[in-house]
């Protein structure tokens, strides 16, 4: 269950749409299948980083536990945004609103009145991703061109930066069941077989690649597409909404959340996502290095008999 938990934690709006895989990977080409990989082996480093027993009780713990409570908050916020704006195509000037408070409602119940809600919709939400992924591919190329950008160094930096982020995102939940490496590797396996997939996609119609909603676009030119791509946005939307109120696990969340969806989903993704997303990578990253060093000390005065 863990592994499914981790998996929808990472796949939100922006990879469900397509927009991240054209945006990290796709401007690529061929080459974003290497991106993949290492944004893959960044996610699974990052994201199983424990606190250094150094830090516990001074200010580095603590500045850890803000800037992942804010990336949290402002990502929750986002997720819920983004199913505001899924209904604008609903009729009634209203229909935004009681949509938000529903999405709310049900994230809440997943996180903290199920043991494997979050997993369940994880399972649905692949299963959905596949079947949208399948019917673009078995249909003929659209036309259009593209020109890949150079991989290295940008690609490499910017695919570290995506394992980053979504190390970040993930972290809480893996806290929170205190899991082991066993499962952080299956998720990041099946992220990055869904990122591939998602690419392959891309490449096989490079018109999509400039959409808004890639997928979307796809699946508009698809009978029966279009509703099968909005229920995996929606999907996905929910499963990274439930995984920021797990994570943050506390009675006032859905306030901050619904506090935080005033930034909007656009304003959230390129303002605060950058900031807060680079900000916690680095300190898994130290907390890593610090875990590492230790233990290569320990083990260099256990072999002198020191300790």
């Amino acid at each position: 269950m863990l592994t499914w938990e981790l998996f929808g934690a990472a796949v939100g709006a922006g990879l469900a749409s397509g927009r991240e895989i054209a945006s990290f990977f796709g401007r690529y080409g061929a080459r974003g299948y290497a991106g993949i990989v290492a944004s893959a082996v960044v996610m699974a480093l990052l994201a199983g980083a424990r606190l250094p027993s150094a830090w516990r009780g001074r200010w580095p713990e603590r500045l850890w536990r803000a800037l992942q409570s804010l990336l949290l908050l402002v990502t929750g916020g986002a997720m819920l945004a983004g199913a505001g704006e899924l209904t604008a195509a609903l009729p009634g000037r209203w229909a935004r609103p009681p949509a938000m408070a529903a999405t709310l409602l049900t994230a809440w119940l997943l996180a903290y009145r199920t043991q494997c809600g979050l997993a369940w919709v994880s399972r649905v939400l692949m299963a959905g991703l596949a079947a949208l992924l399948v019917r673009a591919m078995l249909r003929p190329p659209m036309g259009g061109t593209m020109q890949a950008e150079p991989f290295a160094p940008l690609g490499l930096l910017r695919a570290a930066a995506y394992g980053g982020f979504n190390a970040a995102i993930i972290h809480p939940v893996m806290a929170v069941h205190r899991g082991g490496a066993r499962p952080l590797t299956a998720a990041c396996s099946l992220l990055a077989c869904l990122l591939a997939a998602g690419l392959a996609v891309l490449l096989r119609h490079p018109a999509a690649m400039g959409a808004p909603m890639p997928f979307a676009f796809l699946a508009g030119e698809m009978g029966g597409g279009r509703l099968l791509a909005g229920a995996c946005l929606y999907l996905a939307i929910l499963s990274t909404l439930t995984a920021c109120l797990r994570g943050l696990g506390s009675a006032w969340s859905p306030a901050g959340v619904a506090v935080a969806a005033m930034l909007g989903f656009t304003g959230a993704v390129e303002s605060a996502y950058p900031l807060l997303g680079g900000a916690c990578a680095v300190m898994m990253a130290a907390m890593g290095a610090s875990n590492f060093a230790k233990s290569a000390r320990n083990t260099f005065l256990s072999g002198r008999g020191v300790v």
